[in-house]
């Protein structure tokens, strides 16, 4: 039997192929970014920020009188908490982020990326280097009133009794704001449901 040959230059071939690879690889992102935009968002103890919304500038300093400002804040995933260590609001809110990346041990791709930082009221530096033995993951950052303003803003009332946590993503965003009297358990739930969601929820822009 004769075989006819192939009238197509391998040129015009090698063009066809590209092509067909390009549609493939085209609307599989095309489906991944849709499948994002369109989950559904995670349930939280909390009210979940979208967009999240990004962090203020600030100059603060931690325990051992090193800056403390929104590049450090933006390194790593954190839970920023406020209170005074001088009483038992302080010490109830270290208790509660200590408490909570206790609960990811068995989740290191979140408690291994994840920083701890109380802003003191007290300002008693000495008290922030002995309470900041208790984690090394842990940041204990002081300043005036008028230094920690910028992120107070974003939800401390510890006057009123409320001390919410606040929960930043990588790049200094405000994803959520998590009560701080719910339960270490709960807290960490939470956490581990917004790393899950962060592609989408950090792809959106204001």
């Amino acid at each position: 039997m004769v075989q006819l040959a192939n009238r197509r230059p391998l040129a015009a071939r090698l063009i066809l192929m590209l092509l067909a690879m390009a549609i493939l690889v085209l609307g599989y992102q095309w489906g991944n970014q849709y499948q994002r935009r369109h989950a559904e968002p995670p349930t939280i103890s909390g009210v979940l920020l979208r967009p999240p919304l990004a962090a203020p500038e600030f100059a603060l300093e931690d325990a051992l009188g090193r800056p403390f400002d929104r590049a450090r804040l933006g390194a790593d995933w954190t839970l920023l908490a406020f209170g005074s260590l001088a009483d038992a609001s302080g010490q109830r809110a270290l208790q509660r982020l200590i408490e909570t990346r206790n609960r990811l041990a068995d989740r290191p791709e979140i408690a291994g990326a994840l920083r701890l930082v109380l802003i003191d009221g007290g300002a008693d530096r000495a008290r922030a280097r002995d309470f900041s033995r208790l984690s090394p993951a842990l940041d204990i950052v002081s300043g005036p009133p008028e230094a920690r303003a910028p992120l107070a803003a974003l939800g401390d009332d510890t006057d009123a009794g409320s001390t919410p946590i606040l929960v930043f993503a990588p790049g200094a965003r405000l994803l959520a704001i998590l009560p701080g009297t719910a339960a270490g358990a709960t807290l960490a739930a939470d956490l581990a449901a917004l790393h899950a969601a962060a592609p989408a929820l950090l792809a959106e822009t204001p």
